[in-house]
């Protein structure tokens, strides 16, 4: 069997299958609806010269291929996401089944790779007719990234096909409540819809009842996060865990403590009054690349990327929820504090999420203000405070803009799900 770039040959034929639907995974302007609606592969599939079904039947082919699965879900919920993806490839040679290609999809999200997972996506749904669960699937990631009308269309495909599926008519709950927070039949295997919690804090947030309360950004050095401070209260344990479901624990930098040298400025850090505390982080979490803030605030009218988790009191991880807009303006004539966010996003959480313009650059932080709407705190009003340690300033006066699923794959690092447990 050749192999293209460490995969094998069959793989390289899905995604040529999946050019049929690239489109999906084009970068949409904030405010513009994509055109058309994702096209079904007619007719027999094959993934190159690989695949023997009748071999693929036999007692000691079905043994196999089970072991296999298994080893892969095993790796998932290790958090070894390449193991995993390996284990469900060999797999894969033996048949060409959706439940098989719902396993490395899943193992290609919890590595954070969102663009390739959304390509392969389209195939297995397009391919895979008679199998809702990967229609579900595919819905569900285009929502995530923001391409709503296309996950709408989507997932009424799938509602044409099978409407009392259980898994269809979940999604399509959530999708009303714009939420996306996957639960119940959401999380079961082979198309669980969040990827797996891992990490030597996972068994201790769990025994403290944790729940996630609001989301929270990963500053440039990987241990230190910004996060609302209405939600970690004093006596409680704090959790962050990005989108790849990796945990660590972390706690509110002290203030007013008399220290010198580097801890003394983490503790003026934490005073900087914009109804935001900075944790320190037990270990790092990994970065998706350097972090860059323009040399001046984002207008109001701005397009802008913000990204949200959903309040979740069962503590489940999730993969962040992308919106697209526009930024609002100033809350009150002449004000220069947080401004309107003027981006719509779902619930009712108390936010904490990075808000980035098209070229990928942070712009500023989501919040929820006292009177329920949301606010944006501009990256102007923490740049001077952090420095290096918040962002490098990238003075490109229009940068080049980034596609869509490229800044949501990002995101998936640098946004994190903040978990408080009981006190």
């Amino acid at each position: 069997m050749r192999h293209w770039l460490g995969r094998p040959a069959w793989w390289a034929a899905a995604l040529g299958v999946a050019a049929s639907c690239a489109w999906a995974a084009a970068p949409v302007k904030p405010g513009a609806v994509p055109a058309g609606q994702p096209q079904a592969v007619q007719g027999d599939h094959e993934h190159g010269q690989g695949h023997d079904h009748d071999a693929g039947s036999t007692p000691q082919a079905l043994v196999e291929r089970r072991r296999l699965l298994d080893e892969g879900e095993s790796r998932l919920r290790a958090g070894d996401a390449d193991g995993a993806r390996q284990a469900f490839e060999q797999a894969a040679l033996q048949t060409h089944e959706a439940h098989i290609e719902l396993g490395i999809l899943r193992a290609q999200m919890q590595a954070g790779d969102y663009r390739h997972a959304l390509a392969f996506a389209a195939h297995t749904a397009g391919v895979h007719l008679d199998e809702v669960q990967g229609r579900v699937f595919y819905a569900w990631l285009l929502k995530l990234g923001g391409q709503e009308a296309i996950a709408l269309q989507t997932l009424a495909q799938a509602e044409a096909t099978a409407p009392d599926h259980p898994m269809v008519k979940a999604a399509r709950s959530r999708f009303q409540s714009g939420e996306c927070l996957a639960d119940g039949v959401l999380l079961s295997t082979p198309a669980r819809l969040a990827p797996f919690a891992t990490g030597a804090a996972t068994e201790a947030a769990v025994a403290r009842g944790a729940g996630v309360v609001a989301s929270a950004i990963l500053l440039a050095d990987g241990r230190h996060a910004l996060a609302p401070q209405a939600a970690v209260p004093a006596s409680s344990a704090i959790w962050l865990r990005n989108g790849l479901g990796q945990t660590v624990a972390a706690v509110p930098v002290q203030q007013g403590a008399q220290t010198t040298g580097a801890h003394q400025d983490d503790q003026q850090d934490a005073q900087f009054g914009l109804g935001l505390v900075l944790l320190k982080l037990a270990e790092p979490l990994p970065m998706p690349s350097a972090m860059a803030v323009p040399p001046r605030d984002a207008f109001p009218g701005s397009p802008a990327y913000a990204i949200d988790y959903a309040p979740d009191p069962a503590g489940e991880a999730a993969w962040p929820l992308m919106r697209l807009g526009f930024l609002g303006g100033p809350s009150m004539a002449g004000s220069a504090g947080p401004r309107r966010l003027g981006i719509a996003l779902p619930g009712v959480g108390l936010r904490g999420g990075p808000v980035y313009d098209q070229g990928g650059r942070l712009v500023g932080l989501a919040l929820r203000g006292a009177d329920a709407s949301d606010s944006l705190v501009p990256v102007g009003a923490l740049r001077g405070r952090f420095g290096e340690r918040f962002g490098v300033e990238r003075n490109t006066p229009r940068p080049e803009p980034l596609a869509n699923d490229e800044l949501y794959e990002r995101a998936m690092k640098a946004s994190l799900q903040v978990l408080v447990g009981r006190p």
